[in-house]
Formats: C-alpha cells, structure tokens, sequence
C-alpha cells in the first residue's frame, strides 16, 4: 500500500507539476574542484531511497542498493574494503567508528563489526525500514514504515520496546530520522505530529501537532514530516509537507513560533538563521528565533531540490539534473554551480540526479553521493585572477 501510495502521489504531482526553472549563468568568484570520485555500487536510480554514506575520521563507509558495503579512503577515494552482504538495502548506513548499521527491504536491521567486517547480528523488525539506524548508548534506535520507532541491543540486537502510532491511509514514501538527545527522542510522524519518547522504555513526554490534515481527498490531507529536524539547545526545528514550519521548546514541548510552509526535505540551522528548501523549489532563509523571512530565493523552481547544508558563509543544496548550487547565507545569490554526470549524445546523465542532502566534510569539502551511487568529494575554491599587486 505504501508503496503504491507513492506512485501514486508521483503520479499525481507530475501531472500539475510546472516545468523546472531553466538555469541563468553568472559570474562568480568560486567553483568546484572533484578532488575524487568513487562507485559506490548500485545506486537507488529513480527509486525514492536515500543512501546516506557514514562519514568517520578517515574513511567514508557507503552501501550500494545491492548490499555491497564499501570503505572509501576519504584523502584518495580509493576503494579500502568491499563486503557483500546479499541483501536489497533499503537506507543509508548508521553507527560508529565500532559498528555499522544497515537495513534491508525485507524489513532486517544488520550490525557489522566495523574492525573485522563480519556480521554481528541480524534483526527482523516489523516492516521496512527507510531511515537508517541511530546509535543511543548502548542501544540502536529504528524507525518503520508503519509508524514504529523500536529500541534494539546493541550487543545482540534483540528488541527491548518499541512504540507504535496508526499512520494515515496515504503517506509520503520516507521517513525522518530521529533526533536523539536530552536523554529523549524527537520524531516527526506521518500524521503531522511531533512526539517525545524516553529512549529507555519507548513512554511518551509529550506529543503535538506541527500540522493537522485539512481538505477533501487524501493527498490534500497529507501532512507528513518526512523531512529531518534539528535542535538547538532546547529548541527543535521541525517542518512538514502541507503544514508547518516550527520551533518548539522540547521541555515542555510547547511551540515558540509557528508558520504555514510546506517541504518534504527538513531544515538546517546555523546560530540566527533557519534555512529549507520548500517543495516549490524555493530556498528560504528565517529568523531562527521569530520565523521571519529574511531572503528567498526562487530561480531554481521545480528542480527537486535537497534539503540545504551549510558550509562556511554558504549553503549548497542539489537538484534532480545532478547540480550543486551554492548560495550565499546572507542574501541568498548565487555563489558556484557545478553538474555532476556525464554528458553523451542524448543529454545528461539522469542517474547523477541528486537526493541525498551534500554533506560536510571539514570546512569547505561536500560529500555528494548522485541517483547513480557515485560519490564525489568537492572542494570550494576560489579562482585565481589576472590582478596584480
């Protein structure tokens, strides 16, 4: 049902959807160096699946769709270690620098020994599992499609609670990863809601409602929090797609502001500024502390875009043709811009499309993994001029 849901969906939304913004040159002081690039087996192509890569000190562990994990020499690309686990992976990797944590579409939760690349255990959870797994002390969160959040051991990985909420009959295909910390849970359900959980025995702290479903059919009805949230100090960002965008004191789990928005990809914070990409294709930059707009940008309506990641005075955020665009924080003009893929006779590349956010690597790098499961590592630089001094 989930999955025809999002077809569906799809479906539907391709049909009214405009065109993308055709892209405008500009001149800039910055581009992208590919220091690397690297396969990382199987990618999702154009299945709704977000393979994120886990980033530790040196190395850079990606899954293929296939279940090929890969361990990725940060400073090279080079391929360290690849270890076929025989599964359809169905989200990126979690863990640490001791476990790696995998999911497969059969609905298993895998732990790999991240020093000997054997497997540790295997888990079958009640349904699939689209988000990867979150590592709390001495257990492993997991969140399913039909709305559970389960506490796994670490050690054997067998399931200690798990915590259960009716999801509506049409959902967007995805799922929020959990924010853990202040010894609670945060999640963003598919109906809307914002709940805290104790990460010791699954009991609710509070629960309110970020969006509440209004209109006649079922996908006028969706107000699913798909997006990631993200806190700061006591306060939780959140956003959902046909609701709101909101800041929530996570102590007593009241709202300190509240705006009508709509995004399927999450927010990111810096220390005054909240930043999204709505699902029209618009980056908004708000007031962390009121929600008031300071800048919009909109020339990159309908292409797709990624939830926003900060790096250095920019964002970048990526598209559905594989480009990185990167936009001031202040303003929100463009900076750089660059395709990943590959051009032949017939156009480029769909498969270097991008979902999976950029991410940060030090303080001007970007990890970018395309449609296609290439991974990139970027470097931001600043071109050299013909002035002299």
């Amino acid at each position: 049902m989930l999955a025809a849901a999002a077809v569906l969906i799809s479906a539907c939304a391709d049909d009214s959807l405009e065109q993308p913004a055709e892209l405008v040159p500009f001149d800039s002081l910055y581009y992208f160096d590919v220091e690397w690039l690297a396969s990382s087996g199987a990618g999702v192509e154009e299945q709704y699946l977000f393979l994120y890569p886990l980033i530790l000190k040196d190395t850079l562990i990606t899954v293929s769709r296939d279940g090929m994990l890969n361990i990725i020499d940060l400073k090279t690309g080079k391929i360290i270690d690849d270890v076929d686990f025989d599964a359809t992976i169905s989200a990126g990797v979690g863990g640490n620098e001791d476990v790696w944590l995998m999911v497969t579409r059969d609905a298993d939760v895998i732990a790999v020994d991240a020093h000997t690349r054997k497997e540790l255990w295997r888990t079958h959870v009640p349904s699939e599992v689209l988000v990867r797994p979150v590592i709390y002390k001495n257990t492993v969160i997991v969140r399913t499609v039909d709305g559970r959040i389960l506490s796994l051991a670490m050690d054997i990985g067998n399931i200690r609670w798990q915590y259960q909420r009716v999801i509506p009959d049409l959902t967007l295909r995805g799922t929020s990863e959990p924010v853990i910390s202040r010894d609670r849970i945060f999640a963003g359900l598919a109906d809307g809601r914002l709940i805290a959980i104790s990460p010791e025995n699954g009991e609710i702290i509070w629960d309110v409602a970020l969006a509440v479903p209004t209109g006649r059919s079922e996908i006028q009805r969706l107000v699913d929090i798909d997006g990631d949230a993200q806190l700061y100090g006591r306060v939780l960002y959140a956003a959902s797609y046909q609701g709101r965008i909101a800041a929530i004191d996570v102590d007593r789990g009241q709202f300190l502001w509240a705006r009508d928005f709509s995004t399927p990809t999450g927010v990111v914070l810096d220390d005054k500024v909240l930043y999204s990409s709505d699902d029209n294709g618009h980056i908004w930059a708000l007031d962390r502390l009121n929600g008031a707009t300071i800048w919009k940008q909109d020339k990159l309506s309908n292409r797709k875009l990624t939830r926003p990641t900060i790096i250095g005075d920019y964002i970048a955020v990526g598209d559905f043709e594989g480009y990185v665009h990167v936009l001031s924080r202040y303003d929100g003009h463009f900076v750089a811009r660059y395709q990943l893929g590959r051009f032949d006779d017939i156009g480029w590349d769909l498969s270097s499309g991008i979902i999976v956010p950029p991410i940060l690597l030090g303080t001007d790098r970007l990890v970018v993994v395309t449609r296609g499961g290439i991974v990139y590592q970027l470097a931001l630089k600043l071109r050299q001029t013909d002035l002299e001094f």
